[in-house]
């Protein structure tokens, strides 16, 4: 899909004009004379219902009507799921071109930069995975999308939405490649990509280096496999100062280990490495944006978690990085195993804000369901900003306690930890665990995103597989961190 940039419809080459309306209310002022210069009649019937939409055609060109539901319920995730709604309607009727006009946006009366969030919603509402088709079909979307007036800022604007909407795609790629093919050595090849396309620094340290850098914890993960292990390291500015580090689970299949799972669904266990996925997606962002306003490390522990002659066993105790022993109980637990050495690694950076985010736990799943992620932090503030960003992005976040009382139940009488404790609060102790390897002082969050990470649904701007969930909340949290940042969105 191209975006494009036109002064008014006379530009627009017969593009359909698409415009969006609250259930029950009437057009008004200048979104009456848009209508009227198409030879629409502005006071023809439409609901306004969500999901609910009308072609209608004039002397002077065409227009689509959306429905944005109930007035009192409009927000910005209506908005972007009356966006999906407009594109799959397109796509069925054989629209080639939409249009938007920048001036009806903004009388949306929605908080944020609306034509840049069309433009992302759009082109993520248009996403399809098709690389492993012989006969990949036609687009299901229209071929181009344009944005009418504006001012000097919008293409700048609209280049940033695009850039974002690029790196969510990136993740939903990765996520839906079959772990034949998206190994780690495959992630490690991304990473490698995207630091000479866009200059950025980049290691790949194979099994033998996770070892000799004393990471017992990683090893004891991949121990079963034949397929290489990688521990990658991106880097947006290696001569930068502090930076922000963002630590992303990468178990590119799951099948539990010897703690085997069960076999349904076990083929969505590709998805594993969403944490990972959703960090290459935050590079190729700040590639395309031109760069970050801080410096951001990535840190993407790298393999597959399956049985073999050689593989952990319950029962048997490994060392981490920082010197912890953990009594593994439980191979199937095996995310929060990989993440403690990257956790721990990553003190050589000094971070000023350390994030995990992993596909970390089914009690997480069970707990919120599949549209909300789980924020565990240490710091009030690094809690709200995550939670305001992701909100402002439609990705969404429910605090969880890092208390106390949750520590002592994963003492080992063995070792110093083990890595399960009881079945209940089980994503809380998964959180507990990862926070006995954060460097001393940092202020550090967990995101558990078990549920959004994957969909079944083909609606808003999701197709069923890999949502790239994360992406977007990462780019908002690097713009909160700017150098004299006051908060406000990366977009």
């Amino acid at each position: 899909m191209n975006i494009e940039i036109f002064r008014n419809c006379d530009e627009s080459d017969g593009a359909v004009l698409v415009m969006f309306r609250p259930e029950g209310a009437s057009w008004v002022g200048e979104d009456r004379e848009l209508l009227t210069a198409l030879g629409v009649d502005p006071d023809m019937a439409f609901s306004g219902k969500a999901g609910r939409t009308r072609l209608c055609s004039g002397a002077a060109g065409s227009c689509l009507l959306v429905g944005l539901g109930k007035a009192d319920e409009v927000d910005a995730d209506a908005f972007r799921s009356a966006v999906g709604t407009a594109v799959r309607v397109a796509a069925g009727q054989e629209l080639a071109r939409l249009a938007v006009d920048s001036g009806h946006l903004d009388r949306l009366g929605l908080d944020g930069d609306m034509a840049a969030e069309c433009v992302t919603a759009a082109l993520l509402a248009g996403y399809r995975f098709t690389a492993f088709k012989s006969d990949p079909g036609e687009d299901d979307a229209p071929a181009s999308f344009a944005i009418l007036g504006g001012d000097e800022g919008t293409r700048a604007r609209l280049d940033r939405a695009m850039a974002v909407a690029e790196g969510v795609r990136l993740a939903r790629d990765l996520v839906n490649t079959p772990s034949n093919v998206a190994t780690p050595e495959y992630l490690a090849g991304v990473a490698h990509d995207l630091a000479v396309r866009y200059g950025f620094g980049v290691q790949a340290f194979g099994p033998e280096d996770i070892v000799a850098m004393g990471m017992g914890s990683f090893a004891s993960v991949f121990r079963g496999s034949d397929t290489p292990a990688r521990f990658i390291v991106l880097d947006s500015d290696p001569d930068g100062g502090r930076p922000l580090v963002f630590v992303g689970k990468g178990v590119t299949f799951d099948t539990g280990g010897i703690s085997l799972k069960p076999a349904a669904k076990m083929h969505e266990m590709k998805g594993d490495m969403a944490g990972a996925a959703a960090i290459l997606g935050l590079f190729k962002v700040i590639g395309l944006a031109g760069g970050a306003p801080r410096r951001v490390v990535g840190l993407l522990p790298c393999t597959e978690n399956v049985p073999g002659s050689r593989a952990t066993k319950p029962g048997d105790v490994v060392t981490a990085m920082n010197g912890k022993t953990v009594e593994i109980l439980n191979t199937d637990a095996e995310g929060r195993l990989i993440l403690a050495d990257a956790l721990a690694y990553s003190a050589r950076f000094e971070p000023e804000i350390l994030v995990d985010l992993a596909t970390l736990t089914g009690a997480c799943l069970v707990a919120l369901g599949t549209k909300v992620a789980a924020v565990f932090a240490t710091t009030a503030e690094l809690d709200q900003r995550i939670r305001e960003g992701g909100s402002r992005v439609g990705e969404r976040y429910w605090p969880m306690p890092l208390w106390a009382e949750y520590g002592p139940p994963l003492k080992s009488d063995v070792a110093d930890l083990k890595n399960i404790a009881t079945r209940e609060g089980g994503a809380i102790y998964a959180a507990m665990f990862l926070k006995n390897f954060v460097p001393e002082g940092v202020d550090w969050a967990h995101l558990d995103i078990a549920g959004p990470a994957w969909t079944d649904e083909n609606a808003s701007v999701f197709r069923p597989g890999g949502t790239g969930f994360g992406v977007r909340t990462l780019w908002e949290l690097v713009g909160m961190y700017a150098e004299g940042g006051d908060g406000e969105p990366a977009l």
